[in-house]
């Protein structure tokens, strides 16, 4: 785990910010493209970086993120959704487990029909609370765009579309997008193509004629380690941090927080510059 740590720069994180965290969510329209190992290696690099980080598992129904990192849950959303009223530090702490690299996890319900108990505004405070407390917020969505996946998305400050080369995904993808548009939603909206050079008709290049989409993000295809990262339960950024595909979700992470930090300047500047006018007055 060392390793890892010393390939990654934790310099100016700026971590002890007391502002508002942010939330990222990642979805597919197709399952089986390799959302959960993008999104629980994103949320464990950002956690290996100093930044304290929360992922919820938005799959209510089969979410897998707790076998991505080998973790058995003892209580998850739907139990939480009971003392929705009352969430403090101490009472949110109950429901959260902390894997070995840092990154705090809220489970889905252990069972399908759990999913139910789930509401919108459970949703709204939750995810409010734990925005309190970490200065990210990742939630790996089921796939397509339920009603709890919009609520999510509409929460959302940045959400992150996976795809890959398949046409049936491409396919899917262009209609969520267009979905997302028709929201009013897709300026915070980014395209990961995943297994991007993995052998296909369908090439990298062909995705931004098919999409409609320039800037895409390059995640590379590598079956034996994503395979066996997801069976033993240790994320890929952890025991390969050598390998070309962690340093692409460095890349990602790096992306994300970069966004911020320069979002947050801007706002800086220009709450500065309305406060010099009002004094100018």
């Amino acid at each position: 785990m060392n390793t890892f740590k010393n390939n990654v720069d934790t310099t100016n994180n700026n971590i002890n910010d007391e502002s508002k965290g942010e939330m990222i969510v990642f979805v597919a329209a197709k399952g089986g493209v390799g959302k959960t190992v993008i999104s629980v290696n994103t949320a464990v690099t950002m956690a290996m970086k100093g930044y304290s980080t929360c992922i919820i598992d938005g799959d209510f129904q089969f979410g897998d993120v707790n076998i991505a990192l080998d973790m058995q849950p003892k209580l998850t959303i739907s139990d939480m959704v009971g003392d929705v009223e009352s969430l403090n530090n101490e009472v949110i702490s109950n429901y959260i487990q902390q894997h070995e690299s840092g990154v705090k996890i809220l489970s889905a319900p252990l069972k399908p029909e759990y999913a139910e108990l789930i509401t919108p505004k459970a949703i709204e405070v939750i995810c409010d609370k734990l925005l309190e407390q970490n200065k990210f917020l990742i939630v790996d969505l089921g796939t397509g765009l339920t009603e709890h996946n919009i609520n999510f998305i509409e929460k959302a400050d940045k959400v992150f579309v996976i795809t890959d080369l398949e046409m049936t995904t491409l396919k899917n993808t262009k209609i969520m997008l267009k979905t997302l548009k028709s929201l009013e939603i897709s300026g915070k909206v980014k395209v990961i193509v995943n297994r991007a050079d993995m052998e296909s008709v369908i090439k990298f290049k062909d995705v931004r004629e098919i999409l409609g989409i320039e800037n895409l993000i390059y995640i590379s295809n590598n079956f034996k380690i994503v395979s066996k990262s997801l069976n033993i339960g240790i994320p890929f950024v952890i025991n390969k941090p050598k390998e070309k595909i962690t340093n692409e979700i460095i890349n990602l992470v790096y992306e994300i927080t970069e966004y911020k930090k320069s979002h947050k300047r801007g706002r800086r500047r220009k709450k500065s510059s309305t406060g010099f006018f009002k004094k100018s007055k």
